[in-house]
């Protein structure tokens, strides 16, 4: 009995001894920060979250329609235009963006422009080998880009963008000037204005009339095809070929543009005279807004006499509030441009009302209700103005 006793003793003993060695040596370390070595980490040292978000870019580097790649802000708030021909295209699409006009715009033009667009600083441009820019004012107002529109920006583009920049440290989008690209120009510089939605919508109003009036135009005969002089300049004897883009509304519903003269790059305006004129025998001329005193001088004055146009009564000057409808500078004026000019010449193929296209128009553009007596004003010839 002693020995049994003494025999379940010394195993208890044994199993003490072997869970204590258990204990020191067997054991799984405790993951509890206080059995650690390593202290914890603070909030400051803790390793950032793989999901937290990247900050935004405040710039982006885009491609503009001359392919430069250019460095601009995310968000555009403020642009200058450097030369006239892109100014109507900006008071257009985002107006209140605009920070300064190139020259001085006519009274009679604010009245169809948002009141804002009255007050803003004229602070000049580059305008071919004119450069009135004043340079203190556009680094002062500091726009967040310049818009550049040119022609033959695509194929021969000048240096002027690059000494912008360089003069102003600024960037500057290039974008064509020339019809054809309206509602590309739109949708494009809607995508970096950060105006898609009104780009789109102006855009798509340019596509369609510009195919409607094609459509027109394609079923004229030819024998009812009209020629035409564009009277420009000084007494009206300076004028612009087929194929400069001073003339493209012509060009684009098809008249025959009389004027068999050299191109002139930049402002153009070819001289001529009147035995020119003359031996051309235009059935249409068709009179500058920017110099509409050649309209009652070409009505008037003998030498102009004896052309067609003059005897048939057949001269039309352009209109040109807020913008010119034709030319000088080239804008989005010239889509109402040639819905007007078709109207007027060949009426027999043009079903729309041109008084109710203008109006659509202003709204759409300008968010200006016109009133018919409005209307009337913009096409008033001077000697009824």
């Amino acid at each position: 009995m002693k020995k049994l006793l003494a025999l379940v003793m010394a195993c208890a003993v044994l199993l003490c001894l072997f869970a204590g060695c258990s204990t020191q040596s067997g054991e799984e370390p405790s993951t509890s920060p206080s059995a650690s070595n390593e202290p914890a980490a603070s909030p400051s040292e803790a390793v950032p979250d793989d999901t937290s978000a990247e900050p935004e870019s405040t710039t982006q580097v885009i491609t503009d329609m001359a392919g430069r790649e250019v460095t601009i802000p995310s968000e555009i708030k403020s642009v200058y235009c450097a030369v006239p021909t892109g100014e109507a295209m900006v008071a257009t699409l985002c107006p209140d963006k605009l920070i300064g006009w190139v020259n001085t715009p006519p009274e009679v033009s604010l009245e169809y422009l948002p009141e804002r667009l009255a007050n803003l600083r004229v602070i000049g441009g580059w305008m071919g080998q004119k450069v009135t820019a004043h340079m203190e004012d556009i680094i002062s107002l500091a726009p967040d880009v310049v818009i550049y529109m040119g022609a033959e920006v695509t194929t021969n583009l000048s240096d002027v963008p690059e000494q912008i920049h360089e003069q102003t440290g600024i960037p500057v989008i290039v974008v064509p000037e020339e019809f054809q690209y309206t509602a590309e120009v739109y949708r494009f510089l809607g995508e970096y204005l950060d105006e898609p939605e009104r780009g789109e919508k102006l855009a798509t109003y340019c596509e369609e009339k510009m195919a409607e009036i094609q459509e027109a135009m394609s079923v004229v005969p030819e024998d009812e095809k009209v020629s035409a002089y564009y009277a420009e300049g000084t007494g009206g004897l300076a004028t612009d070929p087929s194929g400069s883009h001073h003339v493209e509304v012509l060009d684009f519903i098809g008249v025959n543009n009389v004027a068999d003269v050299e191109m002139l790059a930049g402002m153009g305006m070819t001289e001529v005279t009147i035995e020119q004129i003359i031996n051309w025998n235009p059935d249409v001329i068709l009179v500058s807004g920017m110099t509409s005193g050649n309209y009652n001088e070409i009505l008037t004055n003998p030498i102009w006499q004896n052309i067609k146009a003059v005897q048939d009564g057949r001269i039309y000057c352009t209109p040109t509030a807020p913008f010119n409808w034709f030319d000088r500078p080239p804008n989005i004026m010239r889509v109402l441009g040639i819905q007007w000019f078709a109207s007027v010449i060949y009426s027999d193929y043009v079903s729309y009302d041109i008084n109710s296209e203008i109006k659509d128009f202003y709204s759409l553009f300008y968010n200006v209700d016109l009133t018919d007596d409005q209307v009337a004003a913009l096409l008033a010839t001077p000697e009824t103005a």
